[in-house]
């Protein structure tokens, strides 16, 4: 039937429908490769960010640099280790998240040097602590083991949600003393617990490390130089999560998905009957508003464009295009009596609009989670 009613149209007819779903093919692929573009590049980006992050001479980005420590000083130095027992709290939207974990001391030296003690948890707050073991021996040797539970702050980048992967860090100091005073060593025995799960994501490695971290303050203190700053080693456990599968992507776009469908399904609608033919696809667009509302209720504010926004707004522009080519579809039938142009055009911008919905939906979450 397509065919053939396109085989008894004009020359002249058939480019009109052949221009117009070359310029909606290449809008749509315009559009795809900026979005998949940018998921791509802030999917390597975090990747780099993540790798820098645990690696000890190495700054991350927008981080004040650390000042040089000396080599040769008289500063303790504390053999430091981490046991992640399990994560509580886990909220994307509240940027936080909760564990209990254990962390141990190894040094030697004056008995009163006490690391467990004065540990502070950067960006973070510390709920409970209990000393679960101690010892000292003859030779000057010490040791502590605490058990933590602590609340971490962290501001998730939630570009690529919700097939994204984020790295969970643990960041700890010793409250009291610079790297002039107490360095800290990574002990590399430190590991995860396999009860360290949370629901839609995986663990997929973990590693800890001691970098210098500089603050732009000497804190007051009377006997440094104005504008001094303060060095300290800074303990850091790294776990990198992942989201386990599409899941959750396929449950928050399930409705909008459904709502495309209804929208598409409008080009098998005869153009003269109004009702049908614009309620269908306006019924679509409210559903898919819906959708974006529900979508961005995981999310916290943010004026980013992200993974989230681009799959809503490709759907909202692809309803809104329904609706515009009913109308003009409804022109050709009704006012300039060609019934045969307006099922061709119909026929020709469905298959085109669901080429490029399919494409867009496989395209830009695939260049997100790589």
């Amino acid at each position: 039937m397509f065919f053939k009613t396109w085989s008894d149209l004009g020359a002249e007819k058939q480019r009109l429908v052949t221009y117009m779903a070359a310029l909606v093919a290449v809008v749509y692929g315009s559009l795809i490769w900026i979005s998949a573009s940018n998921m791509a590049d802030n999917r390597m980006r975090a990747s780099h960010n993540h790798q820098v992050r645990m690696t000890a001479d190495v700054v991350e980005r927008g981080h004040t640099p650390p000042e040089a420590l000396p080599a040769d000083g008289n500063f303790a130095t504390v053999t430091v280790g981490t046991y992640l027992d399990n994560i509580d709290t886990f909220s994307i939207k509240d940027s936080s998240w909760s564990a209990n974990f254990y962390i141990w001391f190894n040094w030697t030296g004056p008995k009163t040097l006490d690391p467990g003690g004065k540990m502070v948890v950067v960006d973070g707050i510390i709920s409970k602590k209990d000393l679960l073991e101690e010892y000292h021996g003859d030779n000057d040797s010490h040791y502590q083991k605490y058990r933590v539970s602590a609340k971490f702050l962290k501001f998730f980048d939630t570009s690529r949600v919700p097939i994204e992967s984020h790295m969970l860090n643990i960041y700890i100091e010793d409250g009291a003393r610079d790297g002039t005073k107490l360095r800290y060593v990574a002990d590399k025995s430190a590991n995860i617990s396999s009860r360290v799960q949370i629901p839609g994501y995986k663990v997929a490695s973990h590693a800890n490390v001691v970098k210098p971290h500089t603050y732009r303050s000497a804190y007051g203190d009377p006997r440094l130089p104005a504008g001094d700053k303060k060095t300290f080693t800074q303990y850091i456990v790294g776990i990198d999560i992942v989201r386990a599968n599409m899941g959750v992507y396929g449950k928050i776009f399930l409705s909008l998905f459904a709502a495309l469908a209804l929208a598409l399904s409008n080009f098998f609608v005869k153009p003269s009957d109004v009702g049908p033919r614009f309620s269908l696809p306006t019924a679509a667009y409210f559903g898919a508003v819906a959708n974006s509302y529900v979508a961005n209720s995981i999310l916290p504010p943010s004026g980013s464009f992200g993974l989230v926004d681009y799959v809503a707004a490709f759907g909202l522009g692809t309803i809104f295009l329904t609706i515009a080519l009913a109308l003009l579809s409804n022109y050709i039938f009704v006012k300039k009596d060609d019934k045969a142009l307006s099922y061709v055009l119909d026929r020709t911008m469905f298959f085109v609009l669901l080429a490029c919905c399919l494409i867009g939906n496989i395209v830009i979450p695939w260049s997100a989670m790589g």
